[in-house]
């Protein structure tokens, strides 16, 4: 077998600078062999993350473990990144949740591919452990025409194809790559065939039914006002405009599903709002600052809000989930 190249391997960790630097320095890690990507979590003294990556050609294969936090990329993230990417991403040790397209709950081995063109908003929980094989897409397109087919989904471990993929990017370590005992592009090949086969059994299954126009111009409003919600100011004006139907015409959408703009965007803001309430990653705000987030301009109104929505004030939300917090809000109507 003819001698395979030397193998670039680069590695980064958190406790190669002083506390206060950390998170600065596993952004700019992950800007280097990923993407441009924003983090937030607890304290920089209690967080830490080890990670390697191998280069195989349109390939990056990479390894992160460390505690707990929230990674995210923006549109302004995806701008400035140098050109679209997919990635497969497993946990093997513990669970996690991702944004992108839909929201996913993933167990340890489930798997999910994730395209750099679109936002995501990804929560780990627990200390982890992830594989995380990075695909230029080039790369990919010569397995997946159509990519599309397998991004955003959960690619459950318990299912044939999808444990064969999650048991053999499990077994993928940066630091051994140099000593493969086969040639590198076994690498490429192996996922490139179960991602084709898992893509192949998606495209089988009956496809949905064709939406009416009516359905499909709902559906703009929604996603339109999903990426604008946590502006204060938005009106159905802005709305519309953004969507090129009049104000009159998109009530009308609403009216037909037996609902209004202004309950929507209630709702929206309310479900984000509760996210923030719910998880650690936002225990440094107040209950007023998440609400400010979320789109509301006023503290009661929010809190009125999500009381008459969940049953439960913000402050009690937040109890619930993270104990007593130092940031609830003394008063809350």
């Amino acid at each position: 077998m003819r001698a395979q190249s030397p193998l670039l391997i680069r590695n980064w960790s958190t406790s190669d600078v002083p506390q206060s630097q950390r998170y600065d320095y596993y952004a700019h890690a992950l800007a280097t062999a990923i993407f441009p990507i924003q983090l937030s979590g607890s304290a920089p003294s209690a967080f830490g993350v080890d990670m390697s990556a191998a280069d195989l050609g349109g390939m990056t294969v990479i390894r992160q473990r460390g505690t707990p936090h929230r990674c995210f990329a923006d549109r302004g993230n995806i701008a400035r990144a140098e050109g679209r990417t997919f990635h497969l991403l497993t946990s093997t040790r513990s669970a996690w949740t991702l944004e992108h397209l839909t929201r996913e709950r993933l167990g340890p081995g489930d798997v999910i591919m994730c395209d750099s063109s679109i936002p995501f908003n990804l929560e780990i929980g627990n200390e982890f452990n992830i594989v995380h094989v990075a695909l230029s897409e080039a790369w990919i397109r010569q397995w997946l025409p159509a990519p599309s087919v397998l991004v955003g989904a959960r690619i459950d471990a318990n299912d044939s194809w999808g444990r064969a993929l999650s048991a053999f990017l499990q077994s993928l370590e940066p630091a051994r790559l140099a000593d493969y005992p086969l040639p590198r592009s076994f690498i490429g090949d192996h996922i490139g065939s179960l991602l084709a086969f898992l893509a192949q059994s998606r495209s089988a299954v009956p496809p949905k039914p064709v939406k009416t126009e009516g359905a499909a111009v709902l559906d703009r409003i929604r996603d339109c006002m999903a990426g604008q919600s946590r502006e204060a100011t938005l009106c159905a004006a802005d709305v519309a405009a953004a969507v090129s139907i009049s104000v009159r015409s998109l009530h009308r959408h609403f009216a037909k599903s037996s609902t209004t703009f202004g309950a929507v965007l209630m709702a929206m803001r309310c479900a984000d709002a509760v996210r923030m309430l719910e998880s650690s990653s936002f225990s440094r705000l107040t209950v007023a600052e998440i609400g400010r987030r979320a789109g509301f301009a006023d503290a009661a109104h929010f809190s009125r809000v999500v009381r008459a929505r969940v049953g439960h004030t913000p402050n009690q939300l937040r109890r619930a989930h993270a104990g007593p917090s130092t940031h609830d809000d003394p008063k809350e109507e």
